[in-house]
């Protein structure tokens, strides 16, 4: 099971193409080497935003040929299902939710098919497209044909990726779309938890870093500040600061014992741009990284915040998968130690996982382990 960790939707869409297109050529000849079927998952996001349809053009064009498109945007552990081809959030309509409302990927339905519709300007018909459930059968689906496909459960899952898999014995391979719960039937992997005893020796003090500008992060955030044990410390978007006394800062917090959690500024900032984003999880990144060592472990909150650090700031090329702390939030170390950091172990948190004390909890479990 090979994931490779791209961050497309900070991109834009000419980059993505890009990215991805070089992506499927490396790819391309290693898979002409086995001598068993294979799939491609496009990982999407569980609350619909992102390059949708773009990259599976892209995976169609450059890995093709493929059969029909699946959406399985499904993500019970997260709060995420889909009934009727309808997706919802703990039982609400998604575009309800702060997430509909993406300055870059807002969208007005959760109603799949309308909202394949809306993102494709009407290329692709929500007539066009047919609702399945777990068990229905994909004989029926034709060549580039999109289907959406409920499911309510990690057993809904593990049903659809049977179907995957059966039409991949009779030679029908088709492209899927999916959040993080398909991947663990098609793996045969479940979904669990890292029990205590599983998690990696912690002999120091750790730290969080929060990048994810969206209101369950602030709650999230606000959350943790409140718990004993942890300071925070801003990182500034309104006033230049100078990176070496932010670091400073960190240091002196460290030494006590005490968890800093450097976060940026709150708050709605229209010119908030995807190359800011970027620019500022760089420079977050550069400040931890500015540290001395030791540093007990890191929880980067944000997909962006998670892969800058990850491949700019620790500079690795690949990381090992010890699995989940809590749903969704993976637990990954350096494949060979850091220089400077070890086997640093890294909680990669999405923006849009947990409630409001999921970053809280995450951060205990971790000061457990230490202890």
């Amino acid at each position: 099971l090979l994931f490779l960790l791209t961050n497309s939707r900070a991109l834009e869409p000419e980059q993505v193409r890009q990215q991805l297109r070089v992506l499927c050529q490396r790819l391309k000849p290693l898979l002409e080497e086995l001598q068993r079927p294979w799939l491609v998952v496009s990982r999407g996001d569980s609350t619909l935003r992102g390059h949708t349809p773009l990259e599976l053009e892209v995976i169609r064009s450059e890995l093709g040929p493929f059969d029909a498109n699946l959406l399985v945007p499904a993500f019970p552990q997260g709060g995420r299902t889909t009934t009727a081809g309808v997706h919802l959030l703990h039982g609400e309509p998604l575009h309800h939710s702060a997430f509909a409302r993406d300055r870059r990927f807002g969208y007005p339905s959760s109603d799949l098919p309308q909202w394949l519709e809306h993102k494709t300007a009407g290329a692709i018909p929500a007539t066009s497209v047919t609702r399945l459930k777990p068990a229905d059968s994909f004989v029926q689906l034709e060549i580039g044909q999109w289907a959406v496909v409920d499911a309510s459960s990690p057993n809904d899952l593990h049903v659809i990726a049977e179907q995957v898999l059966a039409e991949l014995a009779k030679g029908r391979k088709h492209l899927c779309q999916s959040a993080a719960s398909l991947l663990n039937g098609l793996s045969g992997m479940p979904s669990e938890l890292l029990e205590p005893a599983e998690l990696p020796p912690i002999a120091a003090p750790g730290l969080v870093l929060v990048g994810s500008h969206v209101p369950l992060t602030d709650a999230q955030l606000a959350d943790l500040l409140d718990q004993p044990g942890c300071c925070g410390v801003e990182f500034s978007l309104d006033e230049p600061q100078e990176p070496a006394a932010l670091t400073a800062q960190l240091q002196q917090v460290l030494s006590t014992g005490i968890t800093p959690v450097l976060f940026s500024s709150r708050g709605e900032r229209p010119g908030y741009t995807p190359a800011r984003q970027r620019e500022l999880a760089l420079q977050m990144a550069q400040v931890v990284m500015a540290l001395e060592p030791p540093l007990g472990y890191v929880i980067a909150k944000g997909g962006t915040t998670s892969l800058t650090l990850l491949q700019q700031g620790l500079q690795l090329q690949q990381v090992r998968l010890l699995g989940q702390l809590l749903p969704g939030l993976s637990l990954v170390h350096p494949a060979a130690p850091h220089h400077r950091f070890g086997r640093l172990p890294v909680v990669t948190f999405p923006g849009n996982l947990g409630d409001q004390t999921t970053l809280s909890r995450c951060w205990q479990l971790l000061e457990a382990a230490r202890r």
